[in-house]
């Protein structure tokens, strides 16, 4: 971490306070970690210095605490739109849709992180369409489906966040990651290279010209059709 400054590793350490928190309720702490640093900008954002939250949770109208509107960012229609707002607190959502704040703007705001975090821990159990994530997550204790699955059911608009945000637990807390099973693949005797071999959710994938080559076939990639073709040929 000696690329981060002094205030990022600060906030760093604050946020590794609440990994027993998180877990506790089911939430990877990598997750937790990565979602804070993203959503918030390490802490800086408008919505996390006037708001005390830093998980970027829309204020929907079942949510009856304070709003902050902020300016925001959408994936709509295959591109990102702006949806400028005031960036300012407000008692409750209704105060600031009467002050026309567009409601795509209006994030929940707490009185401190902690209540924050235990929101945040009570959004993702209270909300069906996450109990795909929690369920995977309790299973394989691997928090990268987690963060897959929460991205599949809508956490975020960006169609690249589930990539993001594994980038950013995978630099910020390795430690809290599972290390990656090795698989041994023989083909006709010979083995193939361990990174030739992917595990996914139980799922073997393997590198196309590694397995060609421990054949003694020759690769044909056609990428008007999108084919990959392997011959009775040998390798030259």
């Amino acid at each position: 971490m000696t690329s981060l400054a002094a205030w990022q590793r600060e906030f760093l350490a604050r946020l590794r306070s609440f990994i027993p928190i998180a877990e506790e309720g089911g939430v990877p702490g990598s997750v937790m970690i990565g979602q804070a640093v993203l959503e918030s900008g390490w802490g800086r954002s408008g919505l996390a210095r006037l708001g005390s939250a830093l998980f970027g949770i829309k204020a929907r109208d079942n949510w009856t605490g304070k709003v902050y509107s902020g300016t925001t960012k959408e994936f709509a229609g295959g591109r990102y739109v702006t949806i400028h707002g005031p960036n300012r607190l407000y008692p409750s959502r209704g105060e600031a849709l009467a002050d026309g704040s567009d409601p795509r703007t209006l994030f929940r705001a707490y009185q401190s992180v902690s209540d924050n975090l235990r929101d945040y821990i009570e959004f993702f159990q209270r909300n069906a369409r996450y109990d795909p994530a929690l369920r995977l997550f309790a299973r394989t204790r691997d928090p990268r489906i987690f963060v897959v699955e929460i991205a599949r059911a809508g956490y975020a608009t960006a169609p690249d966040y589930a990539e993001r945000l594994i980038a950013l637990m995978e630099w910020l807390a390795p430690d809290l990651l599972p290390v990656p099973r090795l698989w041994t693949v023989r083909v006709n005797g010979s083995h193939l290279r361990g990174n030739s071999v992917r595990i996914d959710r139980g799922r073997v994938f393997v590198h196309v010209r590694s397995l060609a080559a421990a054949l003694g076939l020759r690769v044909e990639y056609e990428p008007q059709t999108r084919t990959v073709s392997l011959h009775e040929e040998a390798v030259r």
